[in-house]
């Protein structure tokens, strides 16, 4: 009896050069040239293919899509991969909250101006040698482990920070593992000393800077109401000069500053920032949430930045643009997830208290408390509270082409518009499939260019970290 074959879920896409089809199980790439492509259209509204009977000259097309697992038996059955539990996972990365105090007033806070709704706190420096110990010793095989101080402003707490350093440095030489370090800053508290303890340790810095002076200072004024952007750009300097990491700057823009994301992106690049990630504002309330015009525009100015990163490219260089380096990474490596990111499964935020979250996005919120250094990390209450986040999610998500890149999206960000704003499931989603799509256009292009060749160790290298 002849084996019939039929059609696995894909998409295809194309632009200036090669096509590409997307098996979205896999998060598959594979280059279609012209004879591929059109025998794919062909035949791709055929339910079933039995290969011996269709033409010679489609055969060995059919073939190779068979091989590419976009053409399987037709009693094929997909077995889904069963999602890790939480406490399966090996601790790889650590949010400390040093500070839940901020010395700024930024109008989208959503962390209540650094204090995650309470009163404000620094974190004690032996709760956070403390911390350093369970990254430490949850860490499973991982060789190299992150800690990410955090806050608030963090560096109203460089005791803690200090702290920690030290002991992660001296307690991971102990066991044979390498600690890396991340902040975000605000910037207006950097100086010579603390820049040079940033420098001497190695620490990656992000410096929250949200572009020129009138959209900046406008975004994040201080305690007076007063601008910051004088003040920060006045401190970069020593930052930036012989940094041994690269220095991000991270923006988050409102939805009435969308339009001006390529002006935001040189601007910054300008200031001598080594990389710049631009972030659509969290709707922390009803005022920030965007119009159709708006979503317009700020998917016109991430469509700008993909084209000047090919036209880059093909001169052989490098845009640092890190919200697309960070997607084209992924779809390089076809990187699929099992959950939507890695909060709860190797990634925990401590706060100042002491006290575990899933995200630090989370941090404060009763409901997604999930132990504490004293107790342990409660497994139990992470499963509930992502669980709940997660809820009905998955019939919706079933159908969606980009289902293997998302797995549904930022958890934060669900919580608040469909829990906090009361706004419908999916109200993300148009915008998600708009940006996966970009960037695998993108892909696209620098793939039949030969840029993505070029690159591809670069790519590599960003997708294990």
């Amino acid at each position: 009896m002849a084996e019939l074959l039929s059609w696995t879920d894909h998409r295809v896409f194309t632009g200036s050069g090669e096509a590409l089809i997307f098996g979205v199980e896999e998060a598959s790439l594979f280059s279609l040239n012209h004879k591929a492509h059109e025998t794919l259209l062909k035949w791709r509204s055929t339910e079933l293919i039995d290969l011996d009977k269709t033409p010679l000259p489609d055969q060995e097309m059919l073939q190779g899509l068979r091989d590419a697992q976009i053409l399987l038996p037709a009693t094929w059955q997909k077995v889904c991969p069963t999602p890790p539990k939480p406490g399966q996972v090996p601790l790889s990365t650590l949010v400390l909250e040093v500070a839940q105090d901020c010395n700024l007033r930024c109008t989208y806070c959503y962390a209540e101006s650094g204090t995650y709704g309470a009163a404000p706190c620094l974190l004690d420096p032996d709760t956070a040698r403390q911390a350093v110990h369970h990254l430490l010793d949850n860490s499973g095989d991982h060789k190299h482990v992150t800690l990410i101080f955090f806050g608030g402003e963090p560096l109203l707490n460089m005791q803690a920070i200090r702290a920690a350093v030290s002991e992660a440095i001296l307690y991971g030489e102990k066991i044979d593992k390498q600690v890396h370090f991340s902040i975000t800053t605000n910037g207006t508290l950097l100086d010579s000393e603390i820049v040079a303890f940033l420098h001497d340790n190695r620490v990656s810095v992000a410096v929250s800077l949200d572009g020129p002076g009138h959209i900046h200072d406008h975004n994040r004024p201080d305690e007076k109401g007063n601008g910051t952007y004088t003040e920060i750009v006045s401190r970069l300097g020593v930052l930036l000069k012989n940094s041994p990491v690269p220095v991000a700057a991270r923006v988050t823009l409102t939805p009435d500053q969308w339009h001006a994301m390529t002006e935001v992106y040189d601007h910054l690049i300008g200031l001598g920032f080594h990389e710049v990630g631009i972030a659509p504002v969290s709707p922390v309330n009803k005022t920030l949430l965007a119009t159709h015009v708006q979503q317009t525009a700020l998917l016109k100015g991430f469509e700008s930045l993909a084209d000047r990163f090919v036209s880059t490219a093909r001169k052989g260089l490098v845009l640092p643009f890190s919200n697309l380096l960070d997607l084209l990474a992924r779809i390089h490596l076809g990187q699929t997830r099992a959950v939507s990111c890695g909060a709860g499964f190797g990634y925990m935020a401590v706060d100042a208290k002491g006290e575990f979250f899933p995200c630090h996005r989370l941090t404060g919120q009763a409901d997604f408390n999930a132990g504490s250094l004293a107790e342990g990390i409660n497994t139990d209450s992470i499963t509930s509270c992502l669980d709940s986040l997660n809820n009905g999610r998955s019939q919706s998500c079933s159908k969606c082409w980009a289902r293997s890149l998302c797995v549904g999206g930022c958890h934060y960000e669900n919580h608040l518009r469909e829990n906090q704003l009361g706004l419908p499931r999916g109200t993300s989603c148009n915008f998600i499939r708009s940006w996966l799509d970009l960037g695998i256009r993108t892909y696209a292009e620098l793939r039949s260019d030969g840029a993505i060749a070029a690159m591809g160790q670069r790519l590599e290298q960003r997708a294990q970290c």
